[in-house]
C-alpha cells in the first residue's frame, strides 16, 4: 500500500487553507506597518475656547411662567 496517495500535501483543500491563512497574516502585518508608518497627529483644542469654564452668574429665567 502506497501511503503517499493520502499525504496531507496532496490534498488541494489543505493548500487552500494554508494560502488563505498566510494571506491574512501578511495582510495583517502590512496593516500594522502602515499604521505605524502613518501615525495620527494629536489634535489640540483651540487656544481661545468659546465655552467658559465658569458657571453662569445667575440662573436663567424659565421660558414660561408655569415653570417654577
Amino acid at each position: 500500500m502506497n501511503t503517499n496517495e493520502n499525504a496531507w500535501f496532496r490534498v488541494p483543500e489543505v493548500w487552500l487553507m494554508i494560502v488563505l491563512l498566510a494571506g491574512m497574516v501578511i495582510g495583517s502585518l502590512m496593516l500594522v506597518a502602515t499604521a505605524l508608518r502613518h501615525t495620527d497627529q494629536l489634535r489640540t483644542p483651540a487656544p481661545h475656547s468659546l465655552a467658559s469654564p465658569l458657571p453662569p452668574s445667575a440662573a436663567a429665567q424659565p421660558a414660561d411662567h408655569a415653570t417654577p
